[in-house]
């Protein structure tokens, strides 16, 4: 089941302020590789709504185009500074997840399923990808799917989930342990996942996705995103979408309005270690 474990003032606090060192190295490798970025998801509604993030919100999201997200991995390989790892769905042969997660080393941030993997959960910033999606109708839709179903495969073949409705459940691990029994390589179903999530990356195509997320949240067109735009996120400015307002409609409706009081809150972690900092 869900934990309920929640962040008292202090510690969600204190989290924020590590996650915007995060971001400032983030933004400043961006910015000297002449790499393109958006603030994304709830942090774009954080931007927006309250200048910084949302109060009780305990992550930054970021997302980029394919081409730069590509570009931003291979800079991370030949350099990073010390204090930090940049993981991936294919650099690192337990992570679940089919974006980038940049880590400062040295914390801990463990979530649920922090006993089934062979990486130190750290304190981190998610890196979401925009990928290509063709034009054409028919091709997107199985193209949609088909990606969307690998995600979900990456996932499986790697956590075995104990949080989510009995009937999830069930069928998550049903999953799991066919991909065991089967002796299928999660490395070769990420593989996969990858391939065809930029399998049109080359091509002409006026819209974009977050796959991970394409079954709940929209499609955009690239005219959404470019040129970005600054503004103000906590004490630096940021880049967001040009037609942000259109974005955020799209993904919350009406997103300056504030939910119900007992909806504001985050679950906290099962451990979270700040180390030095």
């Amino acid at each position: 089941m869900f934990k309920s474990k929640r962040y008292n003032d202090e510690t969600l606090k204190h989290l924020q302020q590590v996650q915007m060192k995060i971001l400032k190295y983030f933004i400043e490798v961006c910015e000297e590789n002449n790499l393109t970025y958006f603030i994304y998801g709830g942090s774009l509604l954080g931007t927006i709504r309250h200048k910084g993030f949302i109060p009780w919100d305990d992550d930054i999201d970021v997302i980029m185009f394919r081409e730069d997200f590509e570009k931003l991995n291979n800079i991370f390989e030949k350099s990073i500074d010390s204090k930090y790892s940049f993981i991936n769905v294919l650099n690192e042969e337990t992570f679940p997840y089919t974006f980038g997660r940049l880590l400062l080393k040295n914390t801990e941030f463990s979530e649920w399923w922090y006993d089934q993997v062979n990486f130190k959960q750290n304190i981190f910033m998610d890196v979401f990808i925009l990928d290509n999606i063709p034009n054409s109708k028919f091709k997107r839709f199985i193209h949609k799917w088909k990606s969307f179903t690998l995600n979900q495969l990456t996932m499986y073949a790697l956590i075995k989930f104990d949080n989510t409705s009995k009937f999830k459940k069930i069928i998550q691990n049903i999953v799991y342990y066919l991909i065991k029994i089967l002796h299928i390589s999660p490395y070769s179903i990420k593989k996969k996942c990858v391939e065809s999530f930029s399998k049109y990356e080359h091509e002409n195509c006026d819209e974009v996705c977050d796959f991970p997320a394409v079954c709940q949240m929209p499609v955009y067109y690239k005219t959404d995103w470019l040129p970005p735009k600054r503004a103000q996120f906590e004490d630096i400015e940021v880049n967001i979408p040009k037609d942000y307002d259109k974005i955020l409609k799209r993904t919350y409706g009406d997103y300056m309005a504030l939910p119900p009081e007992e909806s504001r809150w985050r679950p906290a972690p099962e451990k979270i270690d700040f180390g030095e900092y």
